[in-house]
């Protein structure tokens, strides 16, 4: 005779009630078929729109006395980590406690470093789950998975080599850099150019830097600061967007800023020959 367990139950109870604080986020979610390390997956979306990428999620429920912070460990196969820390998609390790209803998160590729990963039979690795999870948290995920999608997807369709000829122009990858700093409202959509707000704050940022750097072979002194402006800027607008403290890879991060850079002197090259072309249409001299 087929039984249901009190563990059973309780795990049963744990996933649901995760679920349903993505639901009442606005988050479709899909169970798995079967139970390989994950209880369920969340779409990746934005206002409406399905995105390429997935959450997904790990619930484990208890009913102990968890007082103190070492209570809410983990402990984990470590291949079953493994494949959290290296997956495509973003992992999150929830842990539900019935008695006291609380709720806490840890995304385990933040918390294990791979190479310190025990790979031998029987080897678990102890995860600490210390974040509360509530619907906050979940919006916060969900722009952590996004930004991360970001990431890997410029990594995926980065050239191994590019001459020097490409830079002339906006290398392909970089068009995903494009459309982030659309979804960070730096571009003006509808135009397909450095917003206007965004371009004299950039400038300004970069002016009040510029006395801090010097010429060199590979940069000018007004291209550093330039860059420099443009890391502060998109990791700020991307606080100001999604409404929390994220942060980027160093390689995304830079990918950005340097298209950045490279739209703020396309675009003052642009105005200059709007003036050419408007003084010699008056008759002027240039």
């Amino acid at each position: 005779m087929v039984q249901r367990t009190d563990k059973h139950k309780l795990g049963d109870l744990g996933e649901l009630k995760v679920r349903m604080m993505f639901s009442d986020a606005g988050f479709a979610t899909s169970e798995m078929s079967k139970d390989y390390g994950e209880d369920f997956f969340v779409f990746g979306e934005d206002s409406g729109i399905i995105e390429p990428f997935r959450i997904y999620v790990q619930v484990k429920a208890s009913e102990n006395d968890d007082q103190y912070k070492s209570d809410w460990t983990i402990y984990e196969d470590c291949l079953t980590v493994r494949n959290w820390v290296i997956g495509s998609d973003l992992t999150v390790l929830v842990r539900y406690n019935k008695k006291s209803g609380e709720y806490k998160f840890c995304v385990p590729e933040d918390e294990v470093e791979y190479w310190s990963l025990p790979f031998i039979e029987g080897g678990n690795v102890a995860i600490n789950c210390n974040d509360d999870f509530d619907t906050e948290a979940v919006k916060k995920l969900m722009w952590m998975a996004r930004v991360r999608h970001y990431d890997r997807l410029i990594k995926l369709t980065q050239p191994n080599e590019m001459g020097e000829e490409a830079w002339n122009d906006v290398p392909k990858y970089r068009l995903f850099c494009f459309e982030l700093l659309v979804r960070l409202r730096l571009m003006d959509h509808a135009h397909s150019h450095l917003d206007n707000e965004i371009y004299l704050k950039a400038v300004h940022m970069a002016d009040e830097m510029i006395s801090d750097y010097e010429d060199s072979e590979d940069m000018s002194a007004i291209e550093k600061s330039r860059y420099s402006a443009s890391l502060l800027l998109i990791l700020n607008q991307l606080k100001k967007v999604s409404g929390f403290s994220l942060g980027m890879s160093k390689f995304l991060l830079d990918s950005c800023a340097c298209l950045l850079v490279q739209l703020m002197f396309h675009r003052e090259d642009v105005a200059l020959k709007e003036l050419q072309e408007l003084a010699i249409s008056a008759g002027l001299s240039v």
